[in-house]
């Protein structure tokens, strides 16, 4: 290669005072790690895997949408949307569990807002204390939370949750424990941890014996036994247990095959009430399914130990809860990137 040098010449320069000017070396190519590109090959095909099975499953599962039974939900009257915390990529469903028999004047078992957060790629699990002391917007007075599903069902509980917590509630499913039940047999039973105090209750106080254990099986009937324990200790402990079989549910849907899940579909359908109708559940069907493959769960319950405390209220012992501060976790929980140690894959 020839040298290329700055000034009039050599013959008018002296030779040690010339400055050469050498072409700047080629880039040396970053070597390319093939292993970690074979590994997001991988992943890219799994997730398009999981997207074609779940569209698979959805399509096959629309011919028995239509056996549900379905109730508007009318906008809230007591609060405006403005005031409401929402964000279109965020879907907040409220899940209502009720006895079988229960009817419209029964008061609410359980209540759990299932937020798919689809900006963080989270499933998000709220759990309400029933006993939690809340304004009834249809009464203009104060009642425990669960009291508001005896005054007015299923539309009166949302409209409570959103006037009390300024959460917006996009749908309702309201759902009993005959399809509770149906829905793990259906799925083979489900694994979770039994504590030695809560084998110890169940085996006692009902007609089932349960060993305790890190990974202990559970049918459809034990599970809604452990997940309805009380009277052990709180209601504290209670939501968690239920926040524990919701996530055991989803960890079992992500190993059962798409056959075994198109029949649960087209069996526990006819189960549920909802505000959804058939295209919107289609659609909630697709989404919940990618949700609940992909992504990560996290839970909390409402309120805290640090915002609320016990006491009573006329002859019942209720939640007084810090009411702002509530709103602002739920906020921060739901809308948020949030990290929290109960997170689970």
């Amino acid at each position: 290669m020839e040298d290329i040098y700055i000034g009039k010449g050599p013959e008018e320069i002296p030779l040690e005072e010339i400055i050469y000017k050498q072409p700047a070396p080629p880039p040396v190519p970053t070597p390319v790690n093939k292993k970690k590109k074979r590994g997001k090959i991988r992943k890219l095909i799994k997730i398009l895997l999981i997207i074609f099975i779940v569209f698979s499953l959805v399509i096959s599962a629309v011919s028995a949408v239509s056996g549900y039974t379905r109730n508007n939900l009318k906008s809230n009257q007591y609060i405006s949307k403005a005031e409401l915390h929402n964000n279109p990529l965020i879907t907040n469903i409220l899940l209502i569990g009720v006895d079988g028999n229960a009817n419209e004047s029964s008061r609410s078992d359980s209540m759990m807002l299932v937020s798919l957060d689809y900006m963080h790629m989270k499933i998000k699990m709220t759990s309400f204390l029933r006993d939690s002391w809340v304004n009834i917007p249809s009464k203009n007075t104060y009642h425990k939370l669960n009291a508001a599903y005896a005054y007015g069902g299923s539309q009166l509980i949302t409209d409570t949750i959103e006037y009390n917590f300024k959460v917006d509630i996009d749908h309702y499913i309201k759902v009993d424990f005959e399809m509770f039940t149906e829905i793990i047999d259906r799925l083979g039973g489900i694994d979770i941890e039994v504590t030695e105090s809560e084998a110890k209750f169940i085996t006692k106080t009902t007609r089932y014996s349960l060993s305790p254990g890190e990974s202990v099986h559970l049918d459809g009937a034990k599970a809604l036994v452990y997940s309805r324990i009380r009277k052990l200790d709180s209601d504290y402990m209670r939501t968690f247990r239920q926040r524990k079989v919701i996530t055991a549910i989803i960890n079992k849907i992500r190993k059962t095959s798409p056959s075994e899940l198109i029949n649960i579909f087209r069996n526990v359908l006819p189960l549920l009430e909802t505000d959804l109708n058939p295209i919107e559940l289609t659609g909630l069907l697709y989404k919940g399914g990618i949700a609940a493959m992909l992504f990560k769960i996290q839970q909390i319950r409402i309120p805290t130990d640090e915002l609320m405390y016990a006491d009573y209220r006329g002859s019942e012992w209720v939640e007084i809860i810090d009411l702002e501060g509530c709103q602002n976790q739920i906020y921060d929980f739901i809308y948020k990137s949030y990290n929290d140690k109960n997170s689970d894959n």
